[in-house]
């Protein structure tokens, strides 16, 4: 559960009762288990990196052969008037 952290006289954090909205000038401290599972969302993990490199180069493939697709139709088009 996450707790506001402030600066006490001697300058070091204290823990305190302040709700986390009114934490101005403090810290926001949270447990272990709830930093895991808030960056377990956050982290790129190499077969995600691997996954959005292969879609993007995909898409760029396809879209320049469906490109080139319709540039052909177009000419044959042309050709035909």
């Amino acid at each position: 559960m996450p707790v506001c952290a402030l600066p006490n006289s001697q300058g070091f954090l204290a823990v305190t009762d302040k709700p986390l909205n009114e934490c101005d000038g403090g810290y926001v401290a949270v447990t272990i288990q709830d930093y895991d599972y808030l960056m377990s969302y956050t982290r790129i993990t190499p077969t995600d990196a691997g996954t959005a490199f292969s879609f993007g180069f995909m898409a760029v493939f396809a879209l320049g052969y469906l490109y080139t697709y319709a540039v052909y139709i177009g000419k044959k088009l042309i050709n035909l008037l």
